[in-house]
Formats: structure tokens, sequence, C-alpha cells
């Protein structure tokens, strides 16, 4: 059998040992091992030198830790490659013969570093990692969205180096060892979805000329209709739910959960909203919502009188501005974070499954209005959302805050009714 080759089923592999000493480095693994994507084996000979070439440079590169010598060739590559773009067609000739030169000396150490080399300095091919910052700095993402999505591209980047090895079966490839690797659907399409965006930023900034796109169908989307995706669709909490969450933050002191709790029962605000209130925004019989998601989610909420005497003790207690008052903030600036963790530890101590989260409450309370009569368009200003028919959409003002307030106050939630909410 030739050295590097494989053979399964029909299939030619690539494939080299990872030395022992070196294993701990490449997570564990034992071995390289990758699909040549061919049944003959004279094609799979040719295939894998570069493969195998590749896996070398890396062994080396973690063995001396010194990855130098190829960050100079890239470099070198990039240097030529500016120089092409404002050459004269006499020296861009001269410039390209000193490429070629070059290329063939690399040819003799690592085929697939000269074939990289080659590419960059002719304005074939870029370092995957090198614009990802100048693409970011184009979005007007929120600092948390930008920093998932740098980290995305990076994986990207991490996994293929340089955009010639970018293909459709090489990224279908990988977003199948995505998911196999244990990551959520949902997780692996928005990896998938940031580097389609930062591959379409190198080609409109021109750093690629590649209008194929090797994202195709790199995510088969499960269907919804599965009995898997209806097992795992977030639920609402019952009434006797929402007493239970309440009485479980009690039981544990947590008053600051608990405050948050019962201000999300009677207003159906997302717990960022609640929790980036401040007392300016409190006003005697409402909540002005600003800064929201969405522009529908800037809004006025009524306060319920069931949490009018919560309002007022917490605006009496607030020592930092915040209606909810002691809360800590991320490096976002984002204060719902660490509490939403707590929530998320009570209900599991609670005995609730993944499908129950903090924003169910808030499916509660559109359950909730719709059980007791109150039109859709009303319960969507209040909550936030957007209207889709044209007639309420796009011509309507929006609910008047008095129907509003005749709305909010037909939340009942029946098994709360002997909670002492004050």
């Amino acid at each position: 059998m030739p050295a590097y080759i494989q053979k399964r089923r029909r299939r030619w592999y690539a494939v080299l040992e990872i030395p022992k000493a070196l294993r701990r480095k490449f997570e564990g693994k034992s071995r390289f091992f990758q699909s040549l994507g061919t049944e003959s084996q004279s094609e799979a000979e040719m295939l894998v030198l570069p493969v195998i070439a590749r896996w070398k440079a890396e062994l080396e590169a973690a063995r001396t830790g010194n990855r130098g010598a190829v960050e100079d060739v890239i470099a070198l590559a990039l240097e030529f490659r500016q120089g092409r773009e404002s050459d004269t067609p006499q020296y861009r000739d001269l410039r390209d013969s000193l490429i070629d030169d070059k290329a063939r000396d690399l040819e003799w150490k690592n085929s697939e570093l000269a074939e990289t080399f080659f590419r960059i300095a002719h304005g074939q091919s870029v370092p995957l990692d090198r614009f990802v910052d100048d693409w970011l700095a184009g979005l007007q993402n929120e600092p948390k969205t930008k920093d998932m999505k740098k980290s995305d591209a990076l994986r990207f980047a991490e996994e293929f180096e340089f955009s010639h090895r970018v293909d459709l079966r090489g990224v279908r490839t990988w977003a199948h060892k995505l998911s196999e690797g244990g990551l959520a659907p949902a997780t692996v399409s928005r990896i998938i979805s940031a580097c389609r965006g930062y591959w379409d930023y190198l080609n409109r900034a021109g750093r690629i000329q590649n209008d194929s796109d090797p994202f195709e169908r790199a995510v088969i989307r499960a269907s919804t209709k599965s009995k898997s995706a209806n097992e795992t669709k977030r639920r609402p909490f019952a009434d006797r739910d929402l007493l239970q969450v309440l009485q479980g933050a009690v039981s544990n002191e947590d008053t600051q959960l608990k405050n948050l709790i019962m201000l999300a029962i009677w207003t159906g605000c997302r717990i960022e909203e609640m929790c980036a209130l401040n007392l300016n925004e409190t006003l005697p019989d409402r909540f002005v919502i600003v800064d929201a998601k969405s522009s529908a989610g800037n809004r006025d909420v009524p306060i319920h009188s069931r949490l009018l005497p919560v309002v007022e003790r917490l605006r009496h207690e607030s020592t930092d501005g915040y209606l909810l008052s002691g809360l800590t903030q991320n490096k976002y600036g984002d204060r719902s974070n660490a509490i939403g963790k707590r929530f998320g530890r009570l209900r599991d101590n609670l005995g609730f499954d993944g499908r129950y989260v903090f924003h169910s409450i808030r499916k509660s309370v559109a359950t909730e209005f719709e059980n007791q009569g109150v039109p859709e368009n009303v319960a969507a200003d209040i909550l936030g959302h957007e209207k889709k028919t044209l007639t309420y959409g796009t011509y309507s003002g929006g609910t008047s805050f008095e129907v509003k307030v005749q709305a909010t106050e037909q939340l009942r939630f029946a098994a709360l009714h002997g909670f002492d909410f004050s």
C-alpha cells in the first residue's frame, strides 16, 4: 500500500500518524485523516502530496513552536501582490518572473507552501485571518454580535487558512464536522452565516475574486415539523409554574431575581429591557422602553395595578439610578447576563427542562392575553412585536395608552392570586 493513503470502502483517504509527544497539541488526536474525494489510486497518490506537506508543516510548527519561516513567505507574497497592483506592464512581467523563481525554489521544500505563495503573490488568494477586523469595522452590529462574528470568522480561517483552499465540498465537510463535534444546528448555522458574510466582504473589497458560493447548503435545515423539533420548542410557563418559580426565588432569598420575575409576569418585557430600566424611564403609570432591539420594541408599557407597590418599593430602594438596583454588568454593558444565569440555575433546581427559559415568562404573558381575548395588535404593541398586517403594521399609529392599560389589566394568572406582590 503506497505511503500516506488508505482505502475505506471505495474512496481513498490521506493518513498521517501524529507522534505521541505532539498529540496533546492536536487535541489528543493520534492521526490526521482526510478524504481525498476520489476512487482512483493514481489520482489519490497525487492529491495526497500537498495534504501531507501541510500536515508535516503543522507538525514541525508544533514541534519547534516556530512558524516564522511560513509567515515570512506569506509576508513576501503579500508584498509582491501589492507591487503588482501598481506596476506598469513592463515591471509586472519582471515581478512575475521573480515570483515564478521564488515559487520554484519553494517547490523543493514544500510544494503546498509554494502554491500558496504563488497564488497570494498573483492576487488569487489571501490569508483568511488578515481582514477580519476590516470586515467587522464596516458592520453596524452590537459589540457582542461583532465578537461572535469575529470568533466564527477566525474559526473559519483556522480551518482553511487561505482563500484558495475554500470550496463547496470542504465547507460542507467542515460544517458536518462542527455538527459531529457537538455544536447545536443553530450554532453551526450561525457560524456558516457569519463566514458567508466575511466571504462576501472579501469579494466586494477585491481581496479575492470568487463569485461562487462555497457555503451553499452547507447546513441542511431540519424540518420544523419533526417530532424532535416540537419536543425542543420553547414553552410558556403555566400559572402554577410561575408561582413555583416565584416561590423558588423567595426560598433562595434572591430578592433581585424575585423582583425581576414579578416585573416580567405583569409586563411581558424582555429581560434586558427590564434590567436596563432607569428611574427616569419609570413613570407613575408606565415604563418607557428605549433603545430596544427593534423599532417596535421602543414603547410605553403600562404598570399593572398589582405591580404598582413593587415599583414604588424598587424606586425607593434604588442606589444606582436603575429600577433593578445592584445588578452587575458584563463587558458589553449588559446588566441581565448574571441574573439570567441565576434564573437558569433556579429553573434547573426546580426540575424544569431546557424548553423553559426566562423568555418563557414573556410567552406566558402572550398566552394570557390571548386567553383573555385581548386583540393581537394590542398585545403586540404592549409586548413590542412587529405587526405584519398592512393596516396595523404600516398605516396605524399604534394602540393608545388607555387601550393598552385596559388590556394589561386583563392579565389575571389565577394561580398567583394569593401571592404577595409588594
